[in-house]
Parts: structure tokens; C-alpha cells; sequence
């Protein structure tokens, strides 16, 4: 039978993440569905609250043997955290997030049903959109994530990790579409989010590694797909592109907003490690995929690198 891994991150939320969990669970149909609740050694409020309700036998209407807490050391990356479900062996991955509990009956069988779509195993669900840059769901199979190399890139510390594999997965023209939903209604504030304009830009200079992944899954062997549309797929980059790059001038344009929003964040250790790793891709980003040098130098002024 085919099995799903949820991966659910959680960070000093307990009280929406118990929500969370008792809000979507009971909307599980497939009896492989499993989760795993990523949690950070050092979330002390988090790890009580799970103590508290377990066994969540006592919550939910059904055997939550397929519920386990997964307490390690807190990575440096939100993605870095939702990416420890890989080392579980499943058929696909689908990440959650503490604050909006999904809402269809059979969510879980509705991603199974629309990754069955690919022939060749290869590719990822969505479901609605949460916003112009990423769906409310995103699910991947386990030979598209090990073609991309993880369920989502660990080089930012909030949400364009979600932007990126939105991207990808358009460039591979490898979505299907599951009717699912999430309540939006609470959104919490975006952890981690410092100097979006950096990262609405850093995000942006990337383009060409994220066209060369795509362009390596729809050149994998196993990738089916006749060769006029492969074509297609690759001269249509451009148009996918241009969008994130519209939507990103809109985070710069709002960059002293959101960081109010945010809390105006001192950096930490973690972020300073985060964003050095970042400044160390620059040089690769620009010079190893051919940008235009004009192209080259608006990034570097804009990155100040």
C-alpha cells in the first residue's frame, strides 16, 4: 500500500500545534498515513504539552500509533526541520506547519489519489493556494525528492523554502492537484523572518539553479514525457521566473513592514550561520550557471557581496 509521511514542524506553539493535530487528524482516510511532529530539544513548553496529551488516544478518534514526536536538536532552517521525515521510508512526503489545520475529510487519500497521477513516480500535490506563491499543501513523491535532493531547500530561514520547491515543480511541469484545503483563518507570525529584501533577492539569484534542477529531473531517464514536451517545458522557464521576480519586488517593496510585523528581530547565531552559508552560494549562483554579467552586477549590488 502506498504510504504518505507527514512531516509537522512546531516551535513554542504547543497550544496551536494541539490544534493542529486534533483538527487534522480525524480528516485522515488511508490506514498508512503516518506523522511525525518535529520538535526542537530546547522547546521545553512544546515537549510538556505532547507529554500532557499523550497517548492521543484521548484526543482522536482513532489508533494514533502513527503519531510520533521526534525530538532532536533544533536546526538552523525551518526546512532543515521538515526535511528529517526523509529518513522514514515512504512513497510520499507532505510537510505541515503548526498553524493551519487542514480541513477536507480524506486530505490524505486526496494526495495519494493525485500523486498516482505519474507514471513514472516522479512529482508533487498542491492543493488551493494559501498565496501567490505556494499552495496551502505541498506533497512530493520519494523519487522527486531524491531527484531535488530534499523535500525542501534548507537555505532560508523562513518561508521562501516554500517559494522555491513552488517554482521547481512548475518548471517540471510535475503538479497534480488535490482539492484540499487548510484554515488560513489564524496564520501565526512568520518565525525567523529577518531582512526580507535580502532574501526576496538572494531568492531571485537563484533562478538559474533552480532552472538547472528542473532541467535535471526532466532530463532523468526515467522521467516520462515525450521529447517535444520536454522542450516545451525548458523554453517556458522564462515565464516562471518573471513571476517570482514580481512577487519578490512586492516583499522588497514591504520589506520595513514585514520585519515589523515580525517583531524587528535581532540576529542570532543560527541566523548569522544561515545567512553566511547564503553569502558563501552568491559567487556559485552568479558566476557557475552563466548569468549575463550586467545581471551579475545588479545582484551584487543589491546582495552587497
Amino acid at each position: 500500500m502506498t504510504k504518505l509521511a507527514i512531516s509537522l514542524a512546531t516551535r513554542a506553539r504547543p497550544d496551536r500545534l494541539l490544534e493542529q493535530i486534533k483538527r487534522s487528524v480525524p480528516n485522515w482516510g488511508h490506514p498508512d498515513t503516518y506523522m511525525q511532529i518535529q520538535v526542537d530539544a530546547d522547546d521545553q513548553a512544546t515537549i510538556k504539552a505532547l507529554e500532557s496529551a499523550m497517548p492521543f488516544e484521548a484526543l482522536l478518534p482513532l489508533d494514533t500509533q502513527r503519531i510520533e514526536v521526534n525530538i532532536k536538536p533544533r536546526e538552523d532552517t525551518v526546512a532543515g526541520k521538515w526535511n528529517r521525515i526523509l529518513d522514514v521510508p515512504a512513497d510520499i512526503y507532505c510537510y505541515h506547519a503548526d498553524d493551519d489545520p487542514y480541513i477536507t475529510k480524506d486530505y490524505d487519500l486526496k494526495i495519494i489519489e493525485a500523486a498516482a497521477r505519474f507514471p513514472d513516480k516522479i512529482g508533487t500535490v498542491f492543493g488551493h493556494l494559501a498565496n501567490l506563491s505556494f499552495s496551502c499543501t505541498y506533497a512530493a513523491t520519494a523519487k522527486y525528492c531524491e531527484l531535488l535532493g530534499y523535500l525542501l531547500p534548507p537555505y532560508f530561514p523562513y518561508w521562501f523554502c516554500d517559494h522555491w520547491t513552488d517554482d521547481v515543480a512548475r518548471m517540471t511541469g510535475r503538479i497534480a492537484f488535490a482539492n484540499i484545503t487548510t484554515d488560513q483563518g489564524r496564520p501565526g507570525v512568520t518565525m525567523e523572518m529577518r531582512e526580507p529584501y535580502w532574501w526576496a533577492t538572494f531568492f531571485d539569484a537563484a533562478y538559474l539553479m533552480r532552472r538547472s534542477q528542473a532541467h535535471a529531473i526532466i532530463d532523468h531517464p526515467h522521467f516520462v514525457c515525450p521529447q517535444w514536451q520536454k522542450q516545451l517545458l525548458k523554453t517556458g522557464h522564462p515565464l516562471i521566473e518573471v513571476r517570482s521576480r514580481m512577487l519578490n519586488q512586492q516583499v522588497r517593496n514591504q520589506s520595513p513592514e514585514l520585519s515589523r510585523w515580525a517583531g524587528n528581530l535581532p540576529f542570532d547565531e543560527r541566523y548569522t550561520r544561515t545567512k553566511q552559508q547564503a553569502i558563501a552560494m552568491v559567487p556559485h549562483l552568479l558566476n557557475d550557471y552563466g548569468m549575463p554579467e550586467k545581471e551579475q552586477a545588479m545582484f551584487r549590488k543589491m546582495l552587497g557581496v
